[in-house]
């Protein structure tokens, strides 16, 4: 027995077929197979039912699945201990938020790679809702999103926080008073899309009991803030990040009564993903983030 036929045995299981976990393995499905009839040899059991055309674990297998996890889980406690950083060695797939990819995420990359020479990223820019479902479903090893995260299941490393305010181009036709949300509702919005902490948070700060017109959506800030320029709509973005589209008036900061709360980001995963890698990455990112503290983000 050893611990690569652990790591496949609970590949098969979390993607539901040999084909799939060779796939994400980088083997053969033959290897794949031979390291499975090889473990239930050492163990003189059967771990999956393969006289279905979809393959289910046996009773055994199930059994089998707590012990694999902390068997691996001591496995990378060890590497993570023992073997010296710049010796660790491994692929992680990062899901990121587009505001992150905006800011400090070269630093990130940079560090990673100082840190840890031979660890590969794999990094998908996306909203946050397909990040999360990527990640829940083990299609991803962390992500950096935001929003706040109450999960049992997961690791969390607070990112710090955003500050958003309303903002509009220079030539954007805007009444000559501080903006109330019925004001907004009157207006062209842009947002991100519908599976975005932006999107859930515009709406909330709009007069919903109006007749609003639903906000056009556009699935990247970077575009969002050039069509804003362009003056065909206003939007919620941070200040922080635009300040030299601000300085030179091409933005422009609303005074309104309904302000967004500043958003926190995180960086969650699985505790039961079976890789240390894992939480050096979180931290890294926890470290190397420059967005604000909470106290700075209110006041800014």
């Amino acid at each position: 027995m050893n611990f690569r036929q652990l790591q496949t045995f609970l590949e098969i299981i979390r993607l539901g077929s040999f084909a799939a976990a060779a796939n994400n393995l980088n083997a053969t499905q033959s290897t794949v197979s031979a390291r499975i009839q090889e473990l239930e040899s050492e163990l003189g059991v059967a771990l999956f039912d393969r006289s279905q055309r979809k393959i289910a674990v046996t009773s055994k297998g199930r059994e089998l699945v707590s012990y694999a996890e902390r068997a691996l889980q001591l496995h990378d406690e060890i590497l993570h201990h023992i073997t010296p950083r710049q010796m660790l060695s491994g692929i992680v797939r990062v899901g990121v938020a587009e505001l992150v990819a905006m800011t400090w995420l070269p630093s990130f990359v940079a560090t990673v790679h100082e840190r840890y020479p031979h660890i590969s990223l794999e990094l998908d820019i996306s909203l946050t809702a397909p990040l999360r479902a990527r990640m829940l479903a083990g299609d991803l090893d962390v992500v950096l999103l935001p929003g706040e995260i109450a999960d049992p299941a997961l690791v969390v490393h607070p990112l710090g926080m955003v500050a958003f305010r309303w903002m509009a181009g220079a030539g954007m036709d805007l009444p000559d008073h501080v903006l109330s949300a019925q004001d907004l509702t009157r207006l062209r919005v842009l947002s991100l899309g519908e599976n975005s902490v932006h999107y859930s948070t515009i709406l909330s700060l709009l007069d919903r009991g109006s007749s609003a017109q639903r906000p056009d959506l556009c699935n990247s800030m970077t575009v969002i803030a050039t069509l804003m320029i362009a003056n065909t709509g206003i939007s919620v973005l941070p200040p922080a990040c635009y300040g030299d589209d601000i300085a030179s008036g091409r933005l422009r900061v609303l005074e309104t009564m309904c302000d967004p709360a500043p958003v926190p980001f995180v960086a969650a995963y699985k505790k039961r993903r079976l890789s240390g890698l894992h939480e050096l990455i979180a931290a890294t990112a926890a470290e190397v983030s420059t967005f604000a503290s909470a106290e700075d983000a209110a006041s800014g």
